[in-house]
C-alpha cells in the first residue's frame, strides 16, 4: 500500500508562531506609523495657517483695508466675526482672518478649527495674538488693540507642535512680508529649512 499523502495546511502550532511575528512586527511599526501621522497634522495646521496669512495679505491689497489675522477660541465663522477676541497664540484653539475692526458677516475672510487635532501652535518671540497687513502687504502687530499697529521688530515665529510627535514646523513672516513654512530639524541651506531665512534657533 502507498502512504497516505499528507495533509496540507498550516499546524496549530505553525498558526500561532505566525499570529506572534505579526505581533511583534505590527508593534514595531506602531510609533513610526503614530509620528507619521502626527507629523502629518502637524504639516497640514502649519500649512493652513501660513495659508491663512497669505489670504489675509491677500485681501488688504483687494479691499485696501487692513486686514488681520487673529488667534481666538470664537468658533471662527461670520457668524463671530464682531465678538471674537484675540488671544495669544499658545492658548487658542482657532484662528481667524477678518477685516480690522469688522463691522458684520462680510468681513470674515477664512479661519480654521484646531479642536480634534493634535497640532498645536506656540508663539516663539512675544506674546503677539493678532498681525494685521496694510493695504500695501505690510505685517504689522496688533496685539495692543484695534488702531494701535506697530511695525514688526522682528521676523514673527509661530512654532507648530504636536503631542505625539517630535516633529515641529514654524511658520514665519518676515518684516516686509514674507510668509514661509519651516522645518527646524533640516540643516541650514536645505530644501524647507528655517535658515537661513530665520537666525539659528529662532525657531
Amino acid at each position: 500500500m502507498r502512504a497516505r499523502a499528507a495533509a496540507s495546511g498550516f499546524t496549530l502550532v505553525e498558526a500561532m508562531v505566525v499570529v506572534a511575528i505579526l505581533s511583534v512586527l505590527a508593534g514595531l511599526a506602531m510609533p513610526m506609523f503614530a509620528d507619521t501621522i502626527a507629523a502629518r497634522r502637524v504639516q497640514g495646521t502649519a500649512q493652513g495657517l501660513a495659508a491663512a496669512l497669505r489670504t489675509a495679505q491677500g485681501e488688504a491689497i483687494r479691499r485696501n483695508r487692513m486686514v488681520e489675522v487673529i488667534f481666538t477660541n470664537a468658533t471662527p465663522g461670520p457668524a463671530s466675526v464682531v465678538a471674537a477676541q484675540a488671544v495669544p497664540a499658545s492658548s487658542a484653539r482657532h484662528w481667524m482672518a477678518r477685516v480690522a475692526n469688522p463691522g458684520g458677516p462680510g468681513d470674515y475672510v477664512t479661519g480654521q478649527s484646531l479642536d480634534g487635532e493634535f497640532g498645536a501652535v506656540s508663539l516663539v518671540n512675544g506674546t503677539l495674538s493678532a498681525v494685521g497687513f496694510t493695504p500695501t502687504a505690510r505685517p504689522v502687530d496688533l496685539s495692543a488693540g484695534p488702531g494701535l499697529a506697530a511695525p514688526l521688530a522682528a521676523p514673527l515665529v509661530l512654532r507648530v507642535t504636536s503631542a505625539g510627535s517630535t516633529r515641529a514646523r514654524c511658520v514665519s513672516v518676515s518684516t516686509g512680508g514674507s510668509v514661509r513654512v519651516c522645518d527646524p530639524s533640516r540643516p541650514s541651506g536645505a530644501v524647507a529649512s528655517c535658515e537661513p531665512f530665520l537666525a539659528p534657533g529662532a525657531c
